[in-house]
């Protein structure tokens, strides 16, 4: 679904990506534009890779694509004429920096598991088998620590 102007403007430091095919020689608009805000379900569920996607507010200049592009298509350098710089790359050095030099927590020893979501199994031997279970199946119910499990007292 395509964005408006206004949703445009709130969303220029999201990724440009085509709700739409788009024909080379088109001047991209805030109508060619899908909604940031389904973005992570797509990348998610493995429809939409938004490695080097340039954003809305990098492309709106009167930017035209170089090439026919086909739907839910991430915007990068190689697609179109001109785009402009990304203001956040100078402020983002010192950023870097601070987190270089920022102790890191250790990692937990496990991982809890995630509410809601998929779990996926690829067999790619001979026959390219995918299964997706959803992640809540079986109630959700997670086994209480050990050490919060206390046993009951023992009568005198």
């Amino acid at each position: 679904m395509s964005i408006t102007a206004e949703t445009a403007k709130q969303h220029a430091n999201d990724p440009a990506v085509l709700c739409c095919r788009a024909e080379a020689g088109t001047e991209l608009t805030p109508a060619n534009f899908e909604d940031p805000a389904i973005f992570p379900d797509l990348v998610d569920s493995g429809l939409l890779n938004l490695d080097g996607a340039l954003k809305l507010g990098q492309v709106l200049n009167g930017s035209k694509l170089t090439k026919t592009v086909d739907s839910l298509t991430p915007i990068t350098p190689d697609i179109v004429d001109k785009f402009d710089a990304a203001e956040d790359e100078a402020e983002e050095a010192p950023a870097a920096e601070e987190a270089a030099e920022a102790p890191v927590a250790a990692a937990p020893a496990f991982a809890a598991p995630a509410a809601g979501g998929y779990i996926s199994l690829h067999i790619g031997e001979g026959k390219n088998i995918d299964i997706q279970i959803p992640a809540g199946i079986g109630g959700g119910a997670v086994a209480a620590p050990a050490a919060a499990v206390a046993a009951p007292a023992a009568k005198l």
